[in-house]
Order: structure tokens, then C-alpha cells, then sequence
């Protein structure tokens, strides 16, 4: 009833049948096998009784101290979704029950189902929220939901010789990642969130769906932003700016391009990703026109490895 398919096929059924969100494609799967070791791309085709079998996009890892098979679907803030083999989305109950024979194969599920597709049933692990703008109805309906300040400080940033553009250079994502630096520096860590590695590899095996952006201003790069693209989702995955740039405004004019950029490859929403816990953040997700959506991770586990868990927690408490 569960099939492991090989990277070939998935990477031939992506050709064919792209997933609306790009975390569901092997590109991103193959990105993050890369940098995180001991796991590896995987798609399941489960098939529950008499139902449409269903393909699930994962990661596979295996927990060598108990030979543990624990599926991801996607680390670092990532998603999956359920698809029939026809590419369609599958419905919320051939999706419940894809998971019930999953944990057939793997001893436990992370999952965080697409936020604008099907959910799951049950108490989530944690609990999100993303922007997004609709662009369903034209580039010109999502401008008019942009809020008047936001759209004229965009102009002012094109008046005051800011320009945006996708780079396709070989030095793009050392380059990004130097503004990444720059703003960590700003928000007071370490080293960025984004690694190097993981930004060179998806690169590498995003091709055309995964750009690099940047905003130039006084001949260099002042900010920058790393977007995905799915079938149907833009997803702006990575932001970065120079502090004593801000006065020029470059993050709205990326924005304004960024939303140019997904309509005329026919997106069907524009994801600025979760913003819980940064008020700021979220409110210029708002000004920009983006609704707010809330979307579920969920944690699932074979009943013997959820005792397991309890004891071990009540030991440790003991």
C-alpha cells in the first residue's frame, strides 16, 4: 500500500505535474538532503484501500539509536501537500487517511500540510500565520490592496535611483549571503539563519524556480531577497538589507518588482511567509496588501513510540 518512489521519478512526475508550493518539489527536498546528513528526498505514493493512491513529498531521516524512520515535510519552516497522480490536490480526506498508512512506513510524521491547500484533522503541534496576496484577479487588483504610504515610499525609493532585478551571476548567492551577514550583524546573531551551503544547493537544483534578487542603488547591492516558485505559490524565502540603506526605501521597491515578477509568471499567490512574533514585520506584510492566513504543523507518531515518549518525559521529570 506505500511505495517509495526513486528521485527519477519524482523528479519526472515534477516535470509533469509541479506542486503548487515549491517545498513540495524535489528541488527543496534535494537541497536540504544535501546540507542536513542522514536524510534523504523521498516520495511516497500510499494507496489506502480502494481510494486514489496519493503522493506525499518528505524527508527521510533514520534515527540510528532505536532504527527509527521519522519523516519531515519540511524542516526550516518548509511545506508539503498531497497530490493524485494526476498533479490535482488531493482532498482533505484522502490526505487523513495518506497519513494513517504513512505511519505504516515511518515510526513518526512532521508535517506542515500547504497553508493555501486541503488541512488535516486533529490538534496541531504549533500554530502559524503567513501573508498572503491574491493575484488571481491580476497584477493590477493586488496593487490596488497596497496601502498609499507603502506605494509612494516605492516611488520614492525608483525616484531616488533605486533599481530591482533578478541576478543570474555565479557570485549571486555569495553575494546575498554578505547582505545576510550584514543583517545579521543588525539583528544581533551570530551568523545568519540561512546557511551558505543550503543557498548555493538550491541554487544549483532550483534552476529557473528559485531567483535571487536584488535591489542596487550607488553602484552595489544594498538589499536582496531569495524567492521560490511552485506551480501556483511565490514564496519570498529569504530578505536581507543594509541598515544605512533603509532611507531609500529598497525592501518596498523589491516588493513592487517581486510582485511584477510573480504575475507574470502566472502565480496564483504571493507567500511572504510567517511572521508570528514580529509585529513589524507582520504590518508590513499588511501595508503591502497581504492577508493574514493561519496554517497548522501537526506531529504524528505509532502508538508504542508515543508511550515510549511519555515515559522517557516522565522519568526525566521524575
Amino acid at each position: 500500500m506505500i511505495e517509495r518512489l526513486t528521485l527519477a521519478e519524482w523528479q519526472a512526475f515534477d516535470a509533469l505535474h509541479p506542486a503548487p508550493t515549491f517545498f513540495a518539489r524535489p528541488a527543496w527536498a534535494m537541497a536540504l538532503s544535501e546540507t542536513e546528513p542522514g536524510t534523504a528526498p523521498v516520495l511516497l505514493r500510499i494507496r489506502s484501500g480502494r481510494d486514489r493512491a496519493v503522493l506525499l513529498p518528505v524527508l527521510c531521516e533514520q534515527r540510528s539509536a532505536l532504527s527509527l524512520r521519522h519523516l519531515t515535510a519540511f524542516p526550516l519552516g518548509g511545506y508539503s501537500c498531497f497530490m493524485y497522480e494526476d498533479g490535482t490536490m488531493a482532498d482533505a480526506e484522502s490526505a487523513q487517511r495518506a497519513i494513517k498508512e504513512a505511519l505504516r512506513y515511518a515510526h513518526s510524521i512532521a508535517i506542515t500540510p500547504w497553508p493555501l491547500g486541503p488541512g488535516l484533522a486533529g490538534r496541531p503541534s504549533a500554530v502559524h500565520e503567513t501573508g498572503v496576496i491574491d493575484l488571481s484577479n491580476g497584477l493590477d487588483a493586488a496593487l490596488a490592496g497596497v496601502d498609499g504610504c507603502y506605494r509612494r515610499m516605492a516611488g520614492q525609493a525608483e525616484r531616488r535611483g533605486v533599481t530591482c532585478a533578478v541576478s543570474r551571476e555565479p557570485g549571486a548567492a555569495q553575494t546575498y549571503y554578505e547582505l545576510l551577514c550584514e543583517s545579521a550583524k543588525r539583528w544581533g546573531i551570530p551568523e545568519p539563519v540561512r546557511r551558505k551551503a543550503l543557498i548555493e544547493a538550491l541554487v544549483r537544483y532550483g534552476g529557473e524556480d528559485v531567483e535571487i534578487w536584488f535591489a542596487h542603488a550607488e553602484g552595489k547591492a544594498i538589499a536582496g531577497g531569495i524567492v521560490f516558485y511552485g506551480s501556483s505559490e511565490f514564496f519570498f524565502w529569504s530578505a536581507a538589507m543594509l541598515a544605512e540603506y533603509g532611507r531609500l526605501r529598497p525592501s518596498n521597491a523589491l516588493n513592487f518588482a517581486l510582485l511584477r515578477a510573480a504575475a507574470s509568471r502566472g502565480m496564483h499567490w504571493y507567500n511572504l511567509g510567517s511572521s508570528e512574533g514580529l509585529p513589524g514585520v507582520a504590518r508590513f506584510k499588511r501595508d503591502l496588501g497581504a492577508q493574514d492566513v493561519r496554517y497548522n504543523e501537526y506531529a504524528f507518531a505509532r502508538t508504542p513510540l508515543n508511550v515510549y515518549r511519555t515515559v522517557r518525559r516522565t522519568l526525566a521529570r521524575a
